[in-house]
């Protein structure tokens, strides 16, 4: 098997979405907003980005007073960063690039590090765990959000999918919600996300977000509802979610590492 390498020249273009489902704008939302407050940045606290991509999430945590970097191999998505912090020149973000399994920082230099929806992306995740745990402070902060690949909808679907590639002879979906995207390099589920923290980090706080999230026809049926009654049980199975993570679209969690 040929040996995985980091991307470099990942580019964003191909799953940037203009035309979003009620459930998946849903979680797309979910999933930036609970983030940011699970990081809850301090004045003068000096925080990473780690796969910054746009730096949209790096940019909004620098409006809080805190020193960010946007760490980013991709050179692209660089590009695309300076674009964007250019409108907002009072509140600049230090951007770095480098891969995630060796951060170019000192031991023990961050007081807090992000990773949105890319650690599934990374090359080595054990590696870069123990390089997070390394320039974290004692009593820093690692903060995690990832889709599951074990949620509910998951599940379901692939029972959908049994029954229905039965009946019609053939496959409803070529690339299913329930199999991760061609450049993915892991498939987390809260099982595996946990199992890689432990060596490194002790877990502060493990919550779900969404339920039910691209199950078959499912972003149809929302649409069917009025805004009002889309949000109203969106909201009610996200609160479900928390307490459910095993079960949930997303998973977030907030960890210390182990010194």
């Amino acid at each position: 098997m040929a040996e995985k390498k980091p991307d470099t020249k990942w580019d964003d273009q191909e799953i940037v979405l203009t035309n979003m489902s009620p459930d998946t704008k849903f979680v797309f939302d979910r999933m930036t907003a609970a983030t940011i407050d699970a990081v809850d940045a301090k004045p003068g606290e000096e925080i990473m980005d780690l796969a910054c991509g746009r730096a949209i999430d790096a940019f909004n945590l620098a409006l809080k007073g805190a020193l960010v970097f946007g760490l980013e191999p991709s050179d692209i998505m660089l590009a695309k960063s300076l674009e964007w912090v250019e409108k907002g020149k009072n509140h600049p973000v230090v951007f770095i690039r480098a891969i995630a399994e060796y951060l170019p920082l000192k031991d023990n230099s961050l007081d807090k590090l992000v990773c949105k929806g890319a650690m599934d992306h990374f090359v080595d995740v054990e590696v870069t765990l123990q390089e997070v745990a390394r320039i974290l402070k004692p009593g820093g902060k690692l903060i995690i959000s990832v889709a599951n690949f074990e949620s509910l909808s998951c599940r379901l679907a692939k029972i959908y999918d049994f029954f229905y590639e039965n009946s019609k002879g053939k496959k409803r979906a070529e690339h299913p919600s329930y199999q991760p995207p061609d450049d993915h390099n892991f498939k987390f589920d809260k099982a595996f996300l946990l199992a890689r923290l432990r060596p490194y980090f002790e877990v502060e706080t493990l919550f779900g977000l969404s339920l039910l999230w691209c199950f078959p026809k499912w972003g149809a049926f929302l649409q069917k509802l009025s805004p009002k009654n889309q949000g109203a049980l969106l909201n009610f199975l996200d609160r479900a979610a928390r307490m459910f993570p095993s079960l949930s679209d997303v998973l977030v969690a907030r960890a210390i590492p182990k010194k």
